[in-house]
């Protein structure tokens, strides 16, 4: 329902409709970047200070307690927030159903995690696991209570609300891992740090969007949208198994030390598709719903991918080149060993980052199949290159992840070039800037590491050089692009559409 109440109903948009969209497309994302900023700085503040006040292990074992947060969100939620906003016609009694659904196995997942927390440290042979589980239990209750609401804002394009929401849980996230380090008690720092995060975030979208609906769900409503539900919680499914399981098995054959190293290369190259994925992709999947039955949405998305490209691509080369400064700087020394499965997972990854938006692409054209199909064999393909390669330790691995990531994502495009009708040869020809934009700037990068080597600079210095001579081609090349997006993000609503 819609602020009066009733029905939310989406009707064919006509021109007008069509500009309203794309500016609150842009304003969306104007408020996922400024809140990203907030969080990054608040997270990279943390990460430095928590790197090198605890160890490896402490950070696979958080790696483990993130898996088992992604698991049980899936478990509360079943696919519901997304069927909430690719509905046309969402009623109250849609929402209601959502409520009770989700708070009633938010409550059984909570209760199963308590009862089954040392199982699941004896699975995983790190006992410390048991008491960070149970004390996610709460905040994972809190969260599911969200959904109706989250789906709200989504939906009607708040992300301001959505973006102050991740501030506050990065800020809690940090404020309670420092106490309980100032405390003494450093083996519960991160998971305690992770329950205030899902705690604030939760309590941060009630006070957002507190309406509860106030009518009793029925059955049909329930069934209306239960089989879209269905299929993206066996798309979720599978994306957290496949994501995952690569963080569990390097983890159980390899140990939580190799697991910490693993998991560093990994976060620094996801670091900037997943920021774009917070900044933009999630605000294409209400935006492209809207267009779900228009050709405007294969021009929306492959200029979408165009400007993933231009990202993804020189970023990631960047980081792959300077990859031991970086580390070395930001983490410390001795998480220098993560720099060689950072760059032989950087190919792969590239190719990841490009498939960003994919997802949106099969929820809005109706084909939630797709994203279980893809992410089934790519589960299928990391169990098999894992147990093949687990006796190479940590470069065979890496080596067999990178190439699988990479097949992945070709395949993903070319679902979701055939579902807006292009071939998948068409879509990469928008890629094409990226590469030669990531060329240039690989160039500046190399010219800055000679320059550390020549001056013979070390730690912050050496490292400064490498990212500012980068940074400065990037921002010179797409300065116009740059104008363009900030200025759509900061036209008013009402302002008049722009002649010609």
């Amino acid at each position: 329902m819609n602020r009066a109440g009733q029905n939310i109903d989406r009707a064919p948009m006509d021109a007008e409709g069509k500009r309203q969209l794309w500016q609150a497309f842009a304003r969306s994302i104007r408020d996922n970047a400024m809140a990203e900023f907030a969080v990054q700085i608040l997270r990279i503040a943390g990460t430095v200070v928590l790197a090198r006040a605890l160890t490896p292990t402490d950070f696979g074992l958080l790696k483990v307690l993130v898996v088992i947060t992604i698991i049980a969100g899936i478990a509360s939620e079943v696919g519901i927030p997304d069927a909430l906003v690719q509905r046309r016609t969402l009623t109250p009694q849609h929402e209601a159903g959502a409520l009770w659904l989700s708070t009633g196995l938010g409550l059984l997942t909570a209760i199963a995690l308590f009862f089954f927390a040392p199982g699941i440290a004896r699975l995983m042979e790190m006992p410390q696991l048991a008491p960070g589980i149970r004390l996610l239990c709460v905040p994972i209750l809190m969260d599911s209570t969200t959904v109706p609401a989250n789906a709200r804002l989504r939906r009607e394009l708040r992300f301001g609300a959505l973006a102050l929401a991740d501030v506050m849980a990065e800020m809690a996230f940090l404020v309670t891992a420092i106490v309980f380090l100032w405390i003494g008690r450093p083996d519960l720092s991160l998971a305690a740090a992770l329950g205030a995060r899902f705690a604030a975030h939760a309590l941060t979208i009630w006070i957002a969007d507190a309406r509860i609906p106030t009518v009793m769900p029925t059955i049909a409503a329930i069934r209306d949208f239960a089989r879209f539900a269905m299929s993206v919680l066996g798309g979720q499914v599978t994306i957290a198994l496949s994501a995952n399981t690569d963080y569990l098995l390097v983890g159980r054959f390899l140990g939580s030390a190799t697991l910490g190293f693993y998991s560093i290369a990994w976060d620094l190259l996801r670091f900037f598709p997943f920021r774009l994925h917070r900044i933009a992709v999630r605000v294409t999947f209400p935006a492209f719903c809207k267009l779900q039955d228009d050709e405007a949405l294969a021009r929306a998305y492959k200029e979408f991918f165009n400007y993933v490209a231009r990202i993804v691509l020189p970023v990631l080369a960047c980081i792959a080149i300077a990859a031991p400064e970086l580390i070395s700087t930001v983490y410390g020394p001795h998480w220098l060993p993560a720099a060689v499965p950072l760059r032989l997972l950087a190919g792969g990854l590239a190719l990841a980052g490009l498939r960003e938006g994919i997802g949106t692409i099969f929820y809005a054209k109706d084909h939630p199949s797709f994203d279980i199909m893809l992410n089934g064999v790519r589960l299928v393909l990391i169990v098999a290159v894992i147990w093949m390669f687990k006796d190479y330790g940590i470069f065979g691995i890496s080596v067999g992840m990178s190439v699988v990531e990479g097949a992945i994502s070709l395949a993903g495009m070319a679902l979701a070039a055939w579902l807006i009708n292009t071939r998948l040869r068409d879509l990469m020809i928008f890629a094409l800037p990226g590469l030669r934009l990531a060329g240039l700037c690989v160039m500046a990068t190399l010219a800055g590491k000679l320059i550390a080597h020549v001056a013979n600079l070390e730690g912050p210095a050496a490292l400064a050089p490498m990212v500012l001579l980068p940074a400065i081609t990037l921002c010179w090349i797409e300065s116009a692009t740059m104008s363009r997006m900030v200025g759509a993000a900061f036209i008013r609503a009402d302002a008049p559409a722009a002649a010609g």
